[in-house]
C-alpha cells in the first residue's frame, strides 16, 4: 500500500469534499487522553470525517492478528485499543478496522453526549449531530457499531 496524500497522517487526510485535511487536530483531552477537536465552526450535518479514504479494514481475524504480533508492544497495544468491528454493507460479515490516522483519537461521548455521528452503522462517515464550535472536543458513541471480538476473530 502506497501513502500518496498530500495531508500528513499526523493532520489527518484528504476530505474529498473540502480537498484539505478534515475540520478537527489532536490535542490532549482532560480524563480522557489524546482527542480530536474542531479546528473551526462546524454546521450541523456537515461532513467531519470520511473513513472510507482513511481506515484500513481488515478481512478477517487472522490477518489483523498477523499485523498487531508483527509491531512492537507499545504500538500493538494502540492499534488494538484503536480498533473497532462493523458491517460494511447491509447483511455483511463484521469486520475489524483501524485508522491509522488522527482519526484513531475520536473519544466516545457515549449515548447522549456525542456530537458526531455516522448515518448508519454500515457508513465511515462521521456527520455533526448539532453545531460544533473551534476547539470543541468531537465525540461519538462507540456503541454505534457492533463489538464482537469472538465473531472476528473466529
Amino acid at each position: 500500500v502506497e501513502f500518496n496524500d498530500i495531508v500528513p497522517p499526523t493532520l489527518g487526510y484528504t476530505l474529498k469534499d473540502t480537498h484539505g485535511p478534515p475540520p478537527y487536530y489532536a490535542k490532549f483531552s482532560p480524563g480522557m487522553g489524546r482527542g480530536v477537536f474542531a479546528t473551526r465552526h462546524i454546521t450541523k450535518d456537515e461532513l467531519v470525517h470520511d473513513g472510507v479514504g482513511s481506515a484500513v479494514t481488515f478481512p478477517n481475524g487472522l490477518s489483523w492478528r498477523k499485523f498487531v504480533f508483527s509491531l512492537p508492544r507499545t504500538m500493538a497495544c494502540d492499534i488494538a485499543e484503536w480498533s473497532w468491528h462493523q458491517k460494511s454493507t447491509v447483511g455483511g460479515d463484521l469486520r475489524i478496522f483501524v485508522d491509522l490516522t488522527i482519526a484513531a483519537f475520536f473519544n466516545s461521548g457515549w449515548e447522549g453526549h456525542s456530537n458526531v455521528r455516522p448515518r448508519s452503522t454500515i457508513s465511515l462517515q462521521f456527520y455533526a449531530k448539532n453545531d460544533i464550535e473551534k476547539d470543541e472536543e468531537l465525540l461519538y458513541d462507540y456503541n454505534v457499531y457492533e463489538t464482537n471480538w469472538r465473531e472476528v476473530l473466529a
